[in-house]
């Protein structure tokens, strides 16, 4: 691809405004909305991301539909530590729409590579911190 080719696809992809990164954020709340044995928090993944994917694919509904389904593959970590998984997924799916060379299986590697070690974060962070000491502080409150 040319220079001017390059800065052409890059300017047809508009930026994540700020009502989106909270439309996105608010919908991050119900990842466990539709929690399934089979992949587990994939359908919350896929709505969280939704307002993300409608911008950078505006235009092309086959490649939206690409992305949704993609992002339908199993997915499951501690959903407070989620928020670093879906920027990174959001930043590659905009790269995925400028024009780089982003095949899908970099997306969902890089997807499946963040949500195991940031469960071993969120998880004892949570259930072996957090909930101990609120716990111990809440007790003598009751």
């Amino acid at each position: 691809m040319t220079e001017n080719t390059q800065e052409k696809v890059t300017a047809e992809v508009p930026d994540l405004t700020r009502r989106d990164k909270i439309d996105t954020y608010i919908r991050s709340t119900f990842l466990l909305g539709s929690f399934n044995f089979e992949r587990m928090q994939a359908m919350g993944f896929c709505y969280t991301l939704m307002p993300a994917i409608r911008k950078f694919y505006r235009d092309d509904k086959s490649a939206q539909a690409a992305a949704l389904k993609r992002h339908l593959e199993f997915y499951n970590t501690h959903p407070w530590v989620s928020s670093v998984v879906f920027g990174v997924t959001a930043a590659m799916e905009e790269q995925k729409a400028k024009g780089e060379e982003i095949s899908d299986e970099t997306i969902t590697s890089v997807k499946v590579g963040l949500m195991g070690p940031l469960a071993g974060v969120g998880d004892p962070i949570f259930w072996g911190t957090a909930r101990p000491v609120l716990a111990a502080l809440g007790a003598p409150l009751a």
